[in-house]
């Protein structure tokens, strides 16, 4: 039998140099729940363990850990609004701020369930879940350009017992056959090249640059696309919602603005950063 409280030192004495001490435990804790079955109680109570075959796997996920993967795609899930999500190198992380995005969505939209959203980039398939499971009456329809990201969406909408319709389809191509909605939302990619210096490791070497970069000279080409289509796709006061580049939430606003919409907001994040942008068509 193996002392739990062992293991988790063990964890911790090889993650600290690189992490810090506290991201460090909360590293272990996923680690040992992911391959021990061992919960953060169960651990500081120094549960005993018999499953020694696992110590080699543990010390492969703590190189791969020391060299900036993230623990993510290592244990192949995480948590998102309260599920959990396959993810893999195919798909983004999810945020907390995205978490924030479906809040505002759901709660704008609770007393008309009845309604028909598009998430346009879905990758892991986390928005278009999320809101089908917080508003199961709605008819929901996830784009992506990638054929593996959209495998995996697929596989997090069955897991989640979530029916959603998955569209194959580069938005940016001047005819797009998306389907009309009373609502569209999306998150595309919005970092900038040039933001790459400011990026930790773990995301600049692992997660697909397809899902997270735009180009320094036109930051909105996703969201200008976007906009145009869902002036013609969106059915009479529909809305559309965009997380966006904190950088660039007035621009973002104006975007909307110009091209007819109403009641065009820019909300803060937890953190009081610009995060979403949102509008109405007349």
């Amino acid at each position: 039998m193996q002392s739990s409280a062992a293991l988790f030192k063990q964890c911790i004495n090889e993650l600290e140099e690189y992490y810090g001490k506290q991201e460090a435990q909360s590293l272990a804790f996923l680690l040992l729940d992911n391959l021990f079955s061992l919960s953060r109680t169960e651990i500081l109570a120094d549960k005993k363990t018999d499953q020694s075959n696992k110590t080699v796997l543990l010390k492969k996920y703590l190189d791969r850990l020391n060299k900036s993967e993230p623990i993510q795609y290592i244990i192949g899930s995480t948590e998102f609004y309260g599920r959990m999500f396959e993810v893999n190198p195919a798909v983004l992380i999810p945020r907390p701020e995205t978490e924030e995005l479906i809040q505002l969505i759901v709660s704008e939209n609770t007393n008309n369930v009845s309604l028909s959203v598009l998430d346009i980039g879905t990758g892991s398939g986390c928005i278009a879940v999320s809101l089908k499971k917080e508003l199961p009456l709605m008819n929901v329809y996830a784009l992506d350009i990638s054929s593996k990201a959209l495998e995996t969406a697929k596989k997090n909408a069955e897991q989640n017992k979530a029916e959603i319709t998955f569209l194959e389809e580069d938005i940016l191509l001047t005819e797009t056959n998306i389907p009309e909605t009373n609502l569209i939302v999306s998150n595309p990619p919005y970092v900038m090249h040039s933001e790459k210096k400011q990026m930790r490791e773990n995301v600049l070497s692992y997660e697909p640059h397809l899902a997270l970069f735009a180009d320094n000279d036109n930051p909105l080409i996703f969201y200008k696309a976007i906009t145009e289509k869902a002036k013609k796709r969106l059915l009479p006061k529909g809305k559309l919602y965009f997380e966006i580049n904190e950088q660039f939430g007035k621009e973002t606003s104006e975007l909307l603005t110009q091209a007819g919409f109403v009641e065009v907001k820019i909300i803060k994040d937890l953190n009081g950063k610009d995060r979403i942008v949102r509008g109405e068509k007349r």
